[in-house]
């Protein structure tokens, strides 16, 4: 149908000038924020960055900037680039002797202009060196060693289940002594698994076979479903199974913001915080949750998701078939129905106790009374 009404290019235009031109935005706001944090005049900051992603990128025979490097292949050259370039420039421009000093007259715009305009030659002219001494080895550019040194050995390693499983360990561990570790290994998530996520999103706009599995849009929607532990799936448990008053509470009040990947309630409300009884279920169930899901595109039972950016709050079962399709959807309810198996003995565990407690409570009142 899209390709039937003449839309199908404009819909793979906006795909080319968006993802597939990340580096090129990644560079300018890297620049801009950093200029920021300096007190520098952040336009100019951004600029230069720019110009230094693209001075140490590859070029085609054509003398033409290679576009493949403008994606998700050229984010970590644009980050590196862009971060030295912007501190060179407030370097240079902390320097008063290095600044054009226009009279009091003359419009701030055209002032701060005049002043960036020295530091930003330097910065240009040592960028310039670089890419030139880069030319004389095997990489040929510094964009492209990057991309070989770090890029590379880091998709591979990114690439293996066991090192999300190993990062999911360390997220849950930190959890469990009251650390925020969601937060903690984000840097990393974002810095290994987006550009894997957006090379399937390149990959399937191009309509060539998806690379990979594994990118962040995996991770938000099969490695914490309900948030981090998996606790979506413990608030089921609690609804259909608690017998304990407190319990059943805690159940109506987790359950809907679950649903949004929001569990602080059930989080520092139950606790679950340095439990031990349900600490193995607290660390198990989202790494369960992630190898059934990962195995299950491996042997290609469920289709790879596609890469599209979906938010992390996006209600349950939606963020799968917005990322993946109806497969990708009825996994995670699956994933969610053997997590449900996963908490369930530890929670009864829990709530008989409670409950017990709860019994022995009302039982001393009665007797006071």
């Amino acid at each position: 149908m899209i390709q039937s009404i003449g839309i199908e290019k404009y819909l793979l235009a906006a795909s080319t000038v968006t993802t597939s031109c990340l580096s090129i935005y990644a560079a300018f706001l890297i620049g801009y924020r950093l200029a920021g944090h300096f007190k520098v005049d952040q336009i100019p900051a951004g600029l230069i960055s720019v110009f230094a992603f693209f001075i140490t990128t590859p070029l085609t025979e054509d003398g033409a900037l290679s576009m493949s490097f403008m994606g998700a292949q050229g984010l970590f050259g644009a980050m590196i680039a862009a971060l030295v370039a912007t501190r060179l420039y407030c370097f240079f421009m902390s320097k008063e002797k290095l600044k054009i000093h226009m009279p009091d007259g003359v419009p701030p715009m055209i002032a701060n202009t005049f002043s960036a305009l020295i530091p930003g030659i330097l910065v240009g002219f040592i960028l310039i060196l670089v890419s030139y001494g880069f030319s004389f080895t095997t990489w040929g550019s510094f964009s492209q060693m990057v991309y070989s040194s770090i890029v590379t050995p880091l998709n591979a390693l990114g690439g293996s289940v066991w090192s999300l499983v190993v990062l999911l360990l360390v997220q849950m561990v930190l959890w469990f002594f009251g650390i925020h570790g969601s937060n903690v290994i984000s840097g990393v998530i974002t810095a290994v698994y987006l550009p894997m996520a957006t090379a399937n999103m390149e990959a399937y706009a191009a309509g060539k076979d998806l690379p990979n599995i594994l990118g962040n849009t995996f991770y938000d929607a099969f490695s914490g479903i309900g948030g981090a532990g998996g606790t979506l799936s413990l608030c089921i448990v609690i609804l259909l199974f608690a017998k304990s008053k407190q319990n059943k509470e805690m159940g109506k009040l987790g359950i809907v913001p679950g649903l949004f990947t929001i569990n602080e309630p059930v989080v520092f409300g139950y606790p679950l915080i340095m439990n031990p009884l349900l600490a193995i279920p607290f660390i198990l169930t989202p790494v369960v949750q992630t190898l059934v899901a990962y195995f299950a595109m491996a042997i290609n039972l469920v289709p790879r998701l596609t890469g599209v950016q979906v938010p992390w709050c996006m209600p349950i079962i939606i963020k799968p078939l917005l990322a993946g399709g109806w497969q990708a959807a009825i996994l995670q309810v699956v994933c969610i129905i053997i997590g449900c198996f996963i908490w369930y003995p530890f929670f009864k565990l829990s709530d008989n106790q409670r409950y017990k407690e709860e019994m022995d409570r009302e039982k001393e009142l009665l007797e006071t009374e």
